[in-house]
């Protein structure tokens, strides 16, 4: 059996101060996120972050945020504008007056796979200005203003498609009087200006669903509530509607999108159609059941790149692709995660699986994956469990309870609400990418001698310093007979004496270095005590084994570990 503290440690609450404040979009950097109290564990540290009425956490096209009402809006249940935080690398960036429609997964189906977002403004010259958030980066760029015409009435939404941006208003024309819908586009990373293409529509609304090659797949709402889809050509001054795609409220259109093969995806009342533009005469049902109408649109319908899921009124869970609509189960509470390259849920007979789409194979799991983060998965299980995985090295950890989904905004740091409706946020340790085997202990019956068995390797565990770093009781190990003991010898390849587990602190009794144990089971200086907390938390002095000179003279030493990132490649 494994150390247990490597899969769940005990927990050392401890209050603390609120730290730095978070900053404002004008500041134009970052702060530490504010904590109203945090515990300490062995590989993790969990803060419940000191943040007013919040919704979230999001993430969207690589950034993880929360939001709550704009702090300038004076009546919030009219107010369209929130304060929205966003975290990375454990610091938090706040952005003042953003459009709403951010916390939107079908605002940001149009937004080009990158994350987008509009801060508007009312001073009569411009509709708001565009700006993108790179989180590989950790900043934010303005890419154009939206000029605001003497003519123009109302601005609806904007989509963008490489560097342009693609906006709708409405506005009078300046020769009949008439009220019109517009469609403008900037392309801001050139001399190219704001180009116009007006239309006699009289739809008091319009949304841009999304954009691909310059066609722009549009949403109009009339008098009334009838909705329709249209596709508007800017390049080529020309618009045309979608066949059959007249819908009278209380019916809706949901989730229209672009295909990557030119296809056009979307649900009319309910079910799913594809459409082919100049090749298909009428939209065509695609397949699979109507997706539920008990739930709210957010939940029922994911899009990722060309795969869309949905469940249905039962809670069947469908995924639709280039090809084809497949139907996958039955996810229970109608809760399920659509990954780049795999679908989550918990299936009717209570387990929690993944289907991966590239290997077309099927996993059981602890939990459901709500986020993955290059070999790192976080989730949650039926009983509010929010766990960890590292799929490298194999830890699994319970980190806390909380509802989902639990998001990544990097590897070492993840976020949740929890039941209390606090935002929480967990800090991983770098050692949890440290190497860990399934290994087990044998002892004879007849024979002082432990051994660790790992792999089809054999180990002889030297003394109890070595043994109490692997396991937590003499109980762990399994007496055999010496016969046995013989067989695993002569059948195992025997490695000689075990060193202390990876992750272990250790130091002589006559120097005040203190080395952490590597995944090469050398002995790493670590350079200071800022790095050490870094590694560790507050505690870090707390459990360090301390030795004779003599003793740590039977291992290498490696090279220093100067900051976290250091420990992964030890």
């Amino acid at each position: 059996m494994l150390k247990k503290s490597l899969i769940l440690a005990v927990a050392v609450a401890i209050l603390v101060s609120p730290l730095l404040p978070r900053v404002f979009a004008d500041s134009g950097s970052w702060s530490n996120t504010v904590a109203s109290a945090a515990w300490d564990y062995d590989y993790y540290r969990v803060e419940r972050l000191a943040l007013g009425d919040v919704t979230g956490p999001y993430d969207f096209n690589g950034a993880v945020f929360i939001t709550e009402s704009a702090e300038s809006c004076d009546y919030e249940e009219s107010c369209d504008m929130v304060d929205m935080t966003i975290f990375q690398d454990g610091e938090a960036f706040e952005i003042a007056d953003v459009d709403e429609r951010v916390s939107s997964a079908f605002w940001h189906t149009a937004q080009d796979g990158r994350f987008i977002y509009l801060v508007p403004s009312d001073d009569g010259e411009i509709w708001g200005t565009v700006y993108e958030y790179d989180s590989t980066t950790g900043t934010s760029t303005k890419l154009t203003d939206i000029e605001q015409d003497e003519d123009d009435l109302d601005f609806m939404t904007f989509a963008t498609d490489g560097d342009r941006v693609y906006f709708g208003t409405i506005h009078t024309d300046e020769d009949s009087g008439q009220i019109e819908s517009e469609l403008s586009l900037y392309d801001y990373d050139s001399t190219y200006g704001r180009d116009d293409f007006t239309y006699t529509l009289t739809a008091p609304w319009q949304e841009i669903a999304d954009v691909q090659d310059g066609l722009a797949l549009v949403k109009f709402q009339f008098s009334g509530g009838f909705e329709q889809l249209w596709l508007v050509d800017q390049t080529a001054r020309s618009m045309v509607a979608i066949p059959d795609t007249w819908t009278q409220d209380p019916g809706k259109i949901v989730g229209a999108h672009f295909v990557s093969d030119g296809s056009i995806r979307y649900f009319r009342n309910y079910q799913l159609y594809t459409y082919v533009p100049q090749v298909d005469i009428t939209p065509r049902i695609a397949g699979g059941a109507n997706f539920t109408w008990y739930d709210e649109l957010s939940d029922v319908v994911q899009i990722v790149d060309d795969r869309m899921a949905y469940i249905d009124e039962e809670y069947g869970l469908y995924v639709s692709d280039v090809d084809d609509v497949s139907k996958f189960g039955v996810a229970t509470d109608g809760l399920f995660n659509l990954d780049e390259d795999a679908i989550y849920f918990q299936n009717s007979d209570g387990e929690y699986v993944g289907y991966h789409f590239s290997t077309r194979e099927w996993e059981t799991l602890s939990f459901l994956v709500t986020d993955t983060y290059e070999d790192i998965r976080v989730g949650i299980d039926s009983d509010t469990n929010v766990w960890y995985q590292n799929l490298t090295t194999g830890h699994l950890l319970s980190v806390g309870y909380g509802n989902e989904p639990v998001v990544l905004s990097d590897r070492e740091h993840a976020y949740w609400m929890g039941e209390d409706g606090n935002i929480y946020e967990v800090t991983f340790s770098p050692l949890l990418d440290l190497a860990r085997n399934n290994v087990e202990a044998f002892s004879s019956y007849t024979s002082d001698g432990i051994y660790l068995v790992a792999d089809g390797a054999m180990w002889l565990i030297p003394d109890q310093t070595v043994y109490f770093t692997w396991f937590d009781s003499w109980n762990d190990t399994l007496e055999v007979s010496q016969a046995t003991i013989d067989v695993y010898l002569n059948t195992y390849d025997y490695k000689g004496d075990l060193k202390l587990a990876a992750g272990i602190r250790v130091k002589s009794d006559v120097s005040n270095k203190v080395y952490v144990v590597g995944s090469d089971y050398k002995l790493h200086w670590i350079t200071s005590e800022t790095v050490a907390d870094e590694i560790y938390g507050s505690d870090w002095n707390q459990g360090i084994i301390e030795v004779t000179s003599t003793y740590l003279w039977k291992y290498a030493t490696g090279d220093d570990v100067s900051s976290t990132d250091d420990v992964r490649s030890i």
